[in-house]
C-alpha cells in the first residue's frame, strides 16, 4: 500500500480510506463478535481499561482470523516504510469496544507512557522510527460513535506529564491521561479522523491522541488494534 512517510514522520499520524476489503472485514466483524458473546474463551485477557470499556487482549492468541488477514499483512507493508525496516516486528494486538450509549472517553494519552509502571517519566525522548500503532474501525466511526483525534507534531517534542486517570495503578489495564491537556495540547487544532468500515489510522507512540464516548444511541464501535516495530528498537530495551 501507498503511505505517505513524509507526512507521517511530520504529523505523527495517518489516516488510510481502506486497509483491507469487505470479505476480510466481516470476517473480522464475525470473530469479534464472537469474542464478546463469550463464544470464545479469552477470559484471562478479556478486561476493563480503566474499569470502563471494555478491552480484550491478544485476540490473535485465540483466534486464527487475527493472526492472519489483510488488515494485518497491508499494515505491515505500511510499517516497512513508516519503520523504515524490511522485518517489522508484531508486537500485540487488541479489540476495544464501546456499545451505543458508551458513556466513557478514552482520554488524551501518548502511547509511549504506558512503556514504565504506573508510567513512564516526563520529559523523555520520544524515539522515532521504533513502534507504531495501527486502528482499523470495523466500523463506520465518526464524532458521534468514537473516532480517533489526534493532535500534530507533538510526538517530536519530550514526553508529557501523564497520571493513572482510571484504574490502580499496579494494574496493567489502567487508563493512563496527559495531565491537564487543555494546557499541554493546543486541543483546537485537534484533528478528527471518521472513517468507514475497513478504514485504519496509524500513529506514532508519541502523537496525543483520543476517543470520545460514544454518544450514538443505536451505533456500536468495534475497534482493532495492532502495533509493529522496529525489531532493533525492542532489543536495546530503552530506559524510560
Amino acid at each position: 500500500m501507498i503511505c505517505d512517510a513524509a507526512k507521517f514522520r511530520e504529523d505523527g499520524f495517518l489516516a488510510f480510506e481502506r486497509i483491507a476489503d469487505p470479505d476480510a472485514i466481516a470476517d473480522l466483524r464475525d470473530a469479534y463478535d464472537r469474542f464478546l458473546l463469550g463464544e470464545v474463551d479469552c477470559s484471562k485477557n478479556d478486561r476493563q481499561l480503566g474499569r470502563v470499556t471494555r478491552q480484550i487482549m491478544v485476540p490473535s492468541r485465540y483466534h486464527p482470523v487475527f493472526a492472519c488477514n489483510q488488515a494485518l499483512e497491508n499494515a505491515r507493508e505500511i510499517s516497512r516504510a513508516l519503520l523504515e525496516v524490511d522485518d517489522p516486528e508484531f508486537v500485540f494486538d487488541m479489540l476495544i469496544y464501546k456499545p451505543p450509549g458508551h458513556p466513557a472517553a478514552t482520554l488524551w494519552h501518548q502511547d509511549i507512557s504506558y512503556a514504565r509502571m504506573p508510567f513512564a517519566r516526563a520529559g523523555i525522548r520520544i524515539p522515532e522510527n521504533a513502534i507504531i500503532q495501527f486502528w482499523v474501525a470495523l466500523d463506520d466511526v465518526d464524532e458521534e460513535n468514537g473516532c480517533m483525534y489526534f493532535i500534530a507534531g507533538k510526538h517530536r517534542e519530550p514526553l508529557l506529564q501523564h497520571y493513572v486517570a482510571r484504574g490502580e495503578p499496579t494494574d496493567e489495564a489502567r487508563m493512563l491521561a496527559i495531565v491537564e491537556p487543555e494546557k499541554a495540547l493546543d486541543l483546537e487544532s485537534a484533528v478528527a479522523c471518521p472513517l468507514k468500515a475497513g478504514g485504519a489510522t496509524v500513529h506514532n507512540y508519541g502523537t496525543p491522541h483520543f476517543t470520545p464516548p460514544n454518544r450514538s444511541s443505536t451505533r456500536q464501535r468495534r475497534a482493532y488494534i495492532f502495533n509493529f516495530a522496529n525489531p532493533r528498537w525492542l532489543k536495546i530495551k530503552p530506559e524510560f
